[in-house]
């Protein structure tokens, strides 16, 4: 291993760099592969990226100890002393993308992913580094969503009838609940993994690069959702925009509810309760004790209905009213009221 020039030290950081811009490695055709640490890529990375990291945890925070105490070359020694007895098996780990087009990034730019690029490129994968690193990248981000505030259609309607289904259907459309992986509700975050805000941002950013021509269909929301929050210009506009009022039968958004957050295991159940608990001030004892009873009938339907009219309908109607609608539309058909929507939006367009 130590005799092997193409994994040299000297070899690898001394060769050019092909770089890369972020929006061309999201918008493209490519494998993005984040070499930081486990830990960092769990905070934020890109939608879709690979974690293949040079550093555990641990080696990453001694490395970054070493740069503030010691500076760079210090910190180079170090990095390279501890991946350089394993550096074949990290061009192992690529070896399943070796007929892709690898766009790969560390935190600044750095030696990390120049590193890798570099070794990639040595044993015959088309690699390319991504300018500035993860900070570059959030930077440029929250600078795009900042300025985000496009002309919206905004769908509003009590819980169950269908808004997010309908987007679903629909072209030039913003699902911020599939975004957040998060249903907007007490309930939201059941048979989910809720996105942390960076990811959120992350993935919205993503889909601004691919929307096309406004108006944007999205859902209304309040600007905070679980544990995210909407970028201001966003929220902005979906207050400003032509709202829709989706309609639907109570046997529809009872069944569509029951569809979508299935109570199916004694987790489940558990965690329903503890939710439906936590309503007992709001609701009173006897229907928080009415509707845990119901849970554990398994009486769904009727415990569904019962939380619509006494708790959603009842915090949602009047904010509902206060709103002015271009018009009112049923979900009964998903299919026929995504038409009838895109045909209103032809008609804002023409």
């Amino acid at each position: 291993m130590k005799d092997n020039k193409r994994l040299s030290r000297s070899a690898i950081l001394s060769q050019p760099l092909s770089t890369l811009s972020f929006v061309d490695a999201i918008t493209g055709d490519y494998c993005i592969i984040d070499v930081r640490s486990p830990k960092e890529y769990e905070e934020g990375s890109l939608p879709g990226a690979v974690n293949i990291p040079i550093f555990d945890n641990e080696e990453r925070s001694l490395v970054g100890t070493i740069y503030r105490q010691g500076g760079r070359d210090e910190a180079v020694d170090t990095g390279f002393g501890l991946v350089e007895e394993r550096l074949a098996d990290l061009l192992a780990d690529f070896v399943s993308y070796r007929n892709q087009k690898i766009a790969l990034f560390c935190a600044r730019g750095g030696m990390r992913s120049r590193s890798v690029v570099n070794l990639l490129a040595q044993n015959g994968f088309s690699a390319w580094q991504l300018e500035g690193g993860y900070k570059q990248y959030r930077q440029h981000l929250l600078e795009i969503l900042a300025r985000f505030s496009p002309s919206c259609i905004v769908l509003h309607g009590l819980t169950g009838t269908g808004k997010t289904r309908i987007l679903q259907h629909l072209d030039h459309a913003i699902d911020l609940e599939d975004l957040a992986q998060h249903q907007s509700s007490l309930f939201g975050g059941m048979n989910r993994h809720p996105r942390s805000q960076r990811w959120f941002d992350a993935y919205l950013h993503k889909v601004i690069c691919e929307l096309g021509q406004e108006p944007y269909f999205v859902e209304g929301e309040s600007r905070q959702m679980g544990n995210i929050y909407l970028p201001s210009g966003l929220a902005g506009a979906m207050k400003t925009g032509r709202l829709v009022l989706i309609t639907a039968t109570m046997e529809t958004r009872v069944a569509r509810i029951l569809e979508d957050y299935p109570v199916d295991n004694d987790q489940t159940v558990a965690e329903v309760e503890r939710i439906l608990k936590s309503l007992r001030r709001k609701l009173g004892g006897a229907i928080t004790d009415k509707l845990c009873s119901l849970l554990h009938q398994g009486n769904l339907a009727e415990l569904v209905e019962t939380l619509l009219t006494e708790y959603y309908d009842k915090r949602y109607q009047n904010n509902l009213l206060q709103y002015s609608y271009q018009f009112s539309l049923s979900s009964e058909n998903i299919p026929w009221a995504a038409a009838e929507l895109t045909a209103f939006r032809q008609r804002l367009l023409a």
